[in-house]
């Protein structure tokens, strides 16, 4: 995954995190409305969380275990907008993760980038299975996975959230 250094939808660019994002970062990890459906815990949501994880991020593209999260940019005003990425379960499967601010909630945005990501993982990745867990009151994001052909597994027990989450998968055939 070391190589991996930028994709395109046609209204984002999908890119490695660099140091110059961190105000926009801290902005969009410290932002509630969009950590609250995530796994972070409360010390990454804070600045000095934030911080931290965008340093280990950067640091980890070119080693052997890389964080695999990356930066989403609009192309027209070259604005972070969100963020993306995988966190491989298995040899076999992965979670692909997704976050946008929420002054792009609504536009197609996630749409885009979660089905660039599938791709990519299946063309480029080992990566037979694709999953995205899901809080159930995130309805805007179980749309997102609906539309780029992930089928609901109902709830289940996930260690990295206190509560039942819906676990939406993808097969690399779909």
């Amino acid at each position: 995954m070391g190589t991996f250094h930028s994709l395109e939808t046609p209204r984002t660019h999908i890119r490695r995190f660099t140091t110059t994002d961190e105000t926009d970062f801290v902005a969009l990890i410290g932002d509630r409305r969009v950590t609250s459906t995530l796994a972070f815990d409360e010390e990454t949501t804070t600045e000095r969380g934030a911080k931290h994880l965008l340093e280990l991020i950067t640091s980890f593209y070119d080693s052997d275990n890389p964080i695999l999260m990356f930066a989403v940019e609009e192309k027209q005003s070259g604005k972070l907008v969100g963020a993306t990425g995988y966190n491989s379960l298995d040899e076999d499967e992965a979670e692909l993760f997704y976050a946008v601010s929420p002054d792009y909630w609504g536009q197609g945005f996630a749409t885009e980038i979660v089905a660039q990501m599938a791709d990519y993982a299946f063309e480029n990745l080992p990566f037979t299975t694709l999953k995205a867990f899901i809080t159930p009151d995130n309805e805007g994001s179980k749309r997102v996975a609906e539309k780029n052909g992930f089928e609901s597994q109902g709830l289940v027990k996930n260690l990295n959230f206190s509560e039942p989450v819906y676990l939406y998968q993808r097969s690399q055939n779909k």
